[in-house]
């Protein structure tokens, strides 16, 4: 009980916070409108069918109609604000503050969150039940005050009319209440078992509508064959989840709907209002009508304030992995630390050690190795090696499950990881494209005056191998990549978007420029000029490359092969191949492209 109020003491807060008019309004309005039915179909119907018993005259039944009537036209007004303009206006804005505290954390928590299946799991169905979670607890919050407010007015005129009838009731809302929390445990317990399975339905439905996957789908349609069996079989489980509750809530619908209800108000209640009213006299027939005719009020009240509660329960359930979310503290923290020196420093790896999960298999193994500033280093080793984990690890997207890296002889975790950050280019080997201008790909950050940076964008874009491509968009640096919001988008080949995110490293003036497999989708003069390009453009600073083709690595001042994990040569080009060893190999198999 405690955490459900504090989980939608949380989400009260920040809709106060963002839309407080709106959440003050939406409270008013659930009260008013139980007030006033209560007036008109409990006090003035009551005096209407008094003035008809007692045989009163008319016109005080008409002046209490009129009284109503005119309530509920002063009540119209407001309202015809509220529903077409405040909610439409303020709902947004509150899915907007929590997506936004979301999308803040989703970009600062560890890497390594992404790697647990069960994190990942409730990391995204606390997003996708965000808007939701909002949804149900306005309806929760609109559904208490209407049943509070109906209970205490219904309530205290059962109570001063026919106080034994309130048993009736309070029966049915006991019997209501424990069929309610049962079945609402059911149905979580349902939801989390249909997530996996809903989260695999989706990505098949992607790849069937996203562009990536529209010309594999065509050349291999047997693929297409196996993601609908996927889909069959992830539904059929769904299915057979749903089938196994399906008798349970049958079972508790029936006993919520009549035996808490029908059998209990509509059976029992009537015949004890009849047995009063027409056998022991000690009630009024007006009076009995309108109890009766209040009895399903009372019981839709009594109903909405035992359903709230474990409606709340489920609710509190998704609030939760949210809040869970939200208060998640990484390990690698962001905005603290010490400052960067400003000069380029040497780097060491020292005795490093790496793991992606406590049960997963080492993928970096006892690494040293020390990189001086102005340094070219290129590494190389097959699939798996761990040459785009070393980088991970330089970057501090990762730290270490055992050893040391330092930068200017200390420890990179001391260091401000923002600061850090800046000191770095990279382009990794599985870079994306947004759905934004060509020059907001280049610059990747929020600058107040962007055109100021047109020159350096398109010098960056350049030297990347981009310039031709760029004199033929429509709209130059602000055409936007992807027509999919903009009709005057364009789409770019692989090895354009390439060039696109080699020239982020080179737009961004760093001190450490990492490529990671820089020109895999150029073609062979595109990547020679790359080279060209890339001769001028990292020198004096410190670069390490990681790539399969050769010809990129092999002018690197020094070259680190690993296997396994770990670095197994070291050396010049010309070093290595003397040794005659496995980067030898490699450089072999690649001689008739890259013969001199």
């Amino acid at each position: 009980m405690k955490e459900v109020l504090k989980n939608h003491l949380f989400l009260w807060r920040l809709c106060f916070r963002t839309a407080p008019g709106f959440m003050l309004y939406a409270i008013y309005d659930a009260f008013r409108s139980q007030i006033l039915i209560f007036l008109e179909h409990t006090i003035a119907v009551r005096y209407v069918l008094k003035c008809a018993e007692f045989g009163e005259p008319f016109y005080k039944a008409f002046i209490v109609v009129g009284i109503v009537l005119l309530a509920y036209m002063a009540a119209i007004i407001p309202d015809g604000y509220y529903i077409h303009n405040l909610t439409l206006c303020a709902k947004p804005k509150l899915y907007q503050a929590l997506k936004d505290q979301m999308y803040h954390k989703a970009a600062e928590i560890d890497l390594e969150c992404y790697d647990e299946p069960n994190y990942y799991n409730e990391f995204v169905l606390s997003v996708s039940e965000a808007e939701s979670s909002i949804e149900r607890f306005l309806t929760l919050l609109n559904s208490f005050i209407q049943s509070v407010t109906i209970m205490l007015t219904t309530g205290v005129f059962f109570l001063v009319t026919d106080a034994a009838g309130i048993l009736f009731v309070l029966a049915s809302f006991v019997l209501n209440f424990l069929f309610a929390k049962v079945l609402n445990k059911l149905n979580y317990e349902v939801r989390m078992k249909t997530n996996p399975l809903e989260r695999k339905r989706n990505y098949v439905s992607r790849i069937f509508y996203l562009s990536d996957y529209a010309k594999e789908l065509r050349l291999y349609p047997q693929t297409a064959d196996i993601l609908e069996q996927d889909f069959v079989q992830a539904n059929g489980e769904m299915i057979k989840v749903q089938k196994k509750a399906c008798r349970k809530r049958t079972g508790l619908h029936f006993a919520q709907g009549y035996l808490a209800g029908n059998f209990i108000l509509d059976g029992l209640y009537i015949t004890y209002l009849i047995f009063q009213a027409a056998v022991l006299h000690t009630m009024d027939y007006s009076n009995a009508v309108v109890l009766f005719n209040r009895t399903g009020s009372l019981r839709k009240g009594m109903k909405g304030f035992v359903e709230v509660m474990p409606k709340a329960s489920e609710n509190s359930m998704y609030i939760d992995k949210i809040r869970s979310f939200l208060m998640y503290e990484p390990k690698i923290k962001h905005a603290v630390g010490e400052s960067v020196p400003t000069d380029p420093g040497t780097i060491r790896f020292e005795h490093v050690n790496f793991r992606y999960t406590e049960d997963s298999p080492e993928v970096l193994k006892d690494i040293t190795l020390q990189v001086r500033s102005g340094e070219k280093i290129a590494i190389v080793g097959y699939n798996g090696a761990g040459k785009t984990t070393l980088i991970k690890l330089l970057m501090r997207l990762y730290d270490p499950t055992g050893g040391t890296i330092l930068y200017h002889d200390k420890n990179i975790t001391q260091y401000n990881l923002g600061e850090y950050h800046k000191r770095f280019g990279v382009v990794f080997q599985d870079f994306k494209m947004y759905d934004a201008t060509l020059m907001e790909n280049v610059v990747l950050d929020d600058i107040e005056n962007i055109k100021k940076e047109e020159e350096a964008v398109r010098q960056a874009l350049c030297s990347s191998g981009f310039g031709k491509r760029l004199e033929t968009l429509p709209e130059g640096l602000y055409t936007s990549i992807t027509p999919e919001f903009d009709e005057n988008g364009v789409n770019l080949s692989g090895g354009e978007s390439q060039k696109v995110a080699i020239a982020r490293a080179f737009y961004k003036q760093a001190d450490i420029l990492v490529m990671d497999e820089p020109s895999s989708a150029l073609d062979p003069i595109a990547e020679y000029n790359l080279n060209k390009a890339m001769q001028d453009a990292v020198r004096n600073k410190t670069v390490f490359y990681i790539s399969h083709r050769l010809s990129t690595t092999r002018d690197a001042d020094r070259i680190i092969m690993l296997e396994k994990g770990r670095i197994i040569e070291e050396g010049t080009h010309e070093e290595l191949l003397e040794q005659n060893g496995k980067y030898a190999k490699m450089w072999h198999v690649q001689a008739g492209k890259y013969s001199e």
